[in-house]
């Protein structure tokens, strides 16, 4: 690891949170939660009949190319956010499957 790089992350680690930092905590959990109610209703309804396979199996690579990305780079908030995406959102895939 360069001087540079151990630099930049003690400086960072010792930065104040500010409102930025709590705002982006609150969106890691509350955004993923809006996509419950689709699968809830998927699964309650045993029904996905207007739902678009190709846009949730979309949904899911591209959550997954974020966790990767979000672990190499150690950004916990994207990391956390793109696993509960990624969860929810196959979760519904798998539903589109079961009940088109």
């Amino acid at each position: 690891m360069s001087g540079r790089q151990h630099k930049h992350e003690k400086i960072h680690k010792n930065q104040p949170k500010d409102f930025l930092d709590y705002l982006v905590y609150f969106f890691t959990f509350a955004t993923p939660l809006l996509e419950i109610p689709q699968a809830l209703e998927i699964y309650f309804s045993r029904s996905a009949e207007n739902v678009s396979l190709w846009t949730w199996g979309f949904f899911c690579l591209d959550n997954f190319v974020w966790i990767i990305y979000a672990w190499r780079r150690r950004l916990w908030p994207v990391l956390i956010t793109s696993l509960l995406f990624e969860i929810i959102e196959f979760a519904v895939f798998i539903g589109i499957i079961l009940y088109r």
